[in-house]
Protein backbone atom coordinates (compact mmCIF):
# COMPACT_ATOMS: atom_id res chain seq x y z
CA UNK A 1 0.00 0.00 0.00
CA UNK A 2 1.69 3.31 -0.85
CA UNK A 3 0.76 6.75 0.37
CA UNK A 4 0.92 10.07 -1.03
CA UNK A 5 1.33 13.34 0.18
CA UNK A 6 -0.87 16.43 -0.72
CA UNK A 7 -0.91 19.58 0.03
CA UNK A 8 -4.75 21.26 1.51
CA UNK A 9 -4.96 23.15 -1.20
CA UNK A 10 -4.89 20.78 -4.10
CA UNK A 11 -6.79 18.13 -1.82
CA UNK A 12 -9.30 21.31 -1.25
CA UNK A 13 -9.47 21.83 -5.07
CA UNK A 14 -9.98 18.43 -6.09
CA UNK A 15 -12.28 18.31 -3.62
CA UNK A 16 -14.67 21.35 -5.21
CA UNK A 17 -13.77 20.12 -9.06
CA UNK A 18 -15.64 17.50 -8.13
CA UNK A 19 -18.40 18.87 -6.21
CA UNK A 20 -19.56 21.07 -9.67
CA UNK A 21 -19.17 17.86 -11.59
CA UNK A 22 -21.36 16.08 -9.43
CA UNK A 23 -23.74 18.77 -9.39
CA UNK A 24 -23.72 19.66 -13.14
CA UNK A 25 -24.91 15.90 -13.98
CA UNK A 26 -27.54 16.06 -11.56
CA UNK A 27 -28.65 18.93 -13.11
CA UNK A 28 -27.95 17.35 -16.51
CA UNK A 29 -29.89 14.12 -15.71
CA UNK A 30 -33.58 15.55 -15.64
CA UNK A 31 -33.33 16.89 -19.14
CA UNK A 32 -31.88 13.22 -20.39
CA UNK A 33 -35.50 11.79 -18.44
CA UNK A 34 -37.75 13.77 -20.55
CA UNK A 35 -39.27 12.21 -23.27
CA UNK A 36 -38.03 13.39 -26.97
CA UNK A 37 -40.89 13.99 -29.10
CA UNK A 38 -40.61 13.56 -33.09
CA UNK A 39 -42.89 15.24 -35.84
CA UNK A 40 -44.35 12.76 -38.21
CA UNK A 41 -41.39 13.56 -40.82
CA UNK A 42 -38.68 12.85 -38.26
CA UNK A 43 -40.65 9.39 -37.35
CA UNK A 44 -40.99 8.15 -40.83
CA UNK A 45 -37.56 9.33 -40.65
CA UNK A 46 -36.32 7.11 -38.18
CA UNK A 47 -38.62 4.33 -39.12
CA UNK A 48 -37.07 4.49 -42.94
CA UNK A 49 -41.14 4.34 -44.26
CA UNK A 50 -42.76 6.77 -46.10
CA UNK A 51 -45.90 9.11 -44.68
CA UNK A 52 -48.36 7.06 -46.08
CA UNK A 53 -46.91 4.01 -44.62
CA UNK A 54 -46.81 5.91 -41.00
CA UNK A 55 -50.12 7.18 -41.65
CA UNK A 56 -51.07 3.69 -41.79
CA UNK A 57 -49.18 2.34 -38.65
CA UNK A 58 -50.92 5.59 -36.60
CA UNK A 59 -54.59 4.54 -37.76
CA UNK A 60 -54.21 1.09 -36.97
CA UNK A 61 -52.75 1.87 -33.70
CA UNK A 62 -49.61 0.38 -34.11
CA UNK A 63 -47.38 3.06 -33.12
CA UNK A 64 -48.82 5.46 -30.23
CA UNK A 65 -49.15 9.15 -30.93
CA UNK A 66 -50.51 12.51 -29.29
CA UNK A 67 -52.29 15.06 -31.23
CA UNK A 68 -51.98 18.67 -30.46
CA UNK A 69 -54.88 20.78 -32.68
CA UNK A 70 -53.80 19.40 -36.17
CA UNK A 71 -49.72 18.31 -35.27
CA UNK A 72 -49.29 14.62 -34.39
CA UNK A 73 -46.29 13.90 -32.19
CA UNK A 74 -44.78 10.20 -31.68
CA UNK A 75 -42.31 9.74 -28.62
CA UNK A 76 -39.01 8.97 -29.24
CA UNK A 77 -38.80 5.72 -27.12
CA UNK A 78 -42.50 4.43 -29.10
CA UNK A 79 -40.30 4.43 -32.05
CA UNK A 80 -36.88 2.51 -30.44
CA UNK A 81 -39.80 -0.27 -28.84
CA UNK A 82 -41.49 -0.50 -32.00
CA UNK A 83 -38.05 -1.11 -33.78
CA UNK A 84 -36.72 -3.51 -31.01
CA UNK A 85 -39.96 -5.25 -31.25
CA UNK A 86 -39.76 -6.44 -35.00
CA UNK A 87 -36.02 -6.35 -35.05
CA UNK A 88 -35.12 -9.85 -37.17
CA UNK A 89 -31.81 -11.40 -36.68
CA UNK A 90 -30.12 -13.49 -39.30
CA UNK A 91 -30.11 -17.35 -37.47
Amino acid sequence: MEFAVIPKEKLDLLESSICEIKDLLQIKKPVEESPKWLSKPEACKKLNVCSKTFDSYLKKRIIPFSQFKSKIYIRSSDIEAHLEKYYITKN
